[in-house]
């Protein structure tokens, strides 16, 4: 073979690899290239540049959730209560502004007694909690529906409900810990959070975050707890 078709044959196959689409990289990737858990990921400092670290989580400031896309940040200390996730989270999923069917919710946590100074609230530090699902591996919404309305998305790994099944019993709601999906006073059929992440994307402060595990991977590798020799091997699937 000639050196001219060589090359012609090295600019061809440069051309195809740079027009193939990129691996994304999932949850199961990082961990399983990591060796660890997510408690792994916190304990040595990998999400730190996020909020998510020992000291946060332990004081309740930081709460972390995760799909298998993405790594879902919560921060209490960053909230100031303005409610832009709640209302651009409905009108995003349902088209109109409702606290109601929002799946984060901030306006619970405005019970603070009768002022911030009595301390006779459910939150008598004054300082706001943001509730959001937490897209759980063994979902109680999932296992409590009576019609199975409820799976995780293909894509996102996020348990969505199909409003064509869902009858509106609200049993999703009561089995939820956090009493997370709500049924919709519209349309009499339950709603959750679908990790779509609008209010992250909304929220002036910053204090929600959905950070691509495409991002975490890379952080493990400057970090050196991901051996870039191995990589190629760890991506090949079964």
């Amino acid at each position: 073979m000639s050196d001219v078709q060589q090359k012609n044959d090295a600019a061809v196959r440069g051309a195809e690899e740079a027009a193939a689409p990129a691996k994304r990289i999932t949850r199961r990737d990082v961990l399983t290239m990591c060796g660890c858990g997510v408690a792994g990921l916190i304990v040595g400092g990998v999400v730190a540049k996020w909020g998510a670290t020992e000291k946060a989580i332990a004081a309740g400031r930081i709460e972390i959730s995760t799909t298998p896309q993405k790594f879902i940040v919560t921060d209490r200390g960053r909230c100031s209560g303005c409610q832009r996730c709640e209302m651009m989270c409905s009108l995003r999923n349902d088209g109109w502004v409702s606290q109601q069917t929002a799946r984060v919710r901030v306006w619970e946590s405005y019970n603070f007694g009768a002022s911030p100074d009595t301390l006779d609230g459910i939150y008598d530090n004054c300082q706001f909690t943001i509730k959001s699902c937490k897209q759980c591996s063994d979902p109680a919404c999932v296992d409590n529906c009576p019609v199975h309305a409820i799976s995780a998305d293909p894509e996102t790994g996020a348990r969505v409900v199909n409003e064509d099944v869902c009858i509106g019993c609200g049993m999703c709601h009561e089995a939820c810990p956090w009493n997370m999906p709500q049924v919709s006073s519209e349309t009499g059929k339950s709603t959750k959070c679908i990790s779509c992440g609008r209010c992250a994307e909304q929220c002036p402060n910053g204090a929600i975050k959905f950070i691509d595990w495409q991002d975490i991977y890379q952080e493990c590798i400057e970090a050196g707890i991901i051996n870039t020799a191995d990589i190629a091997g760890a991506l090949v699937r079964p």
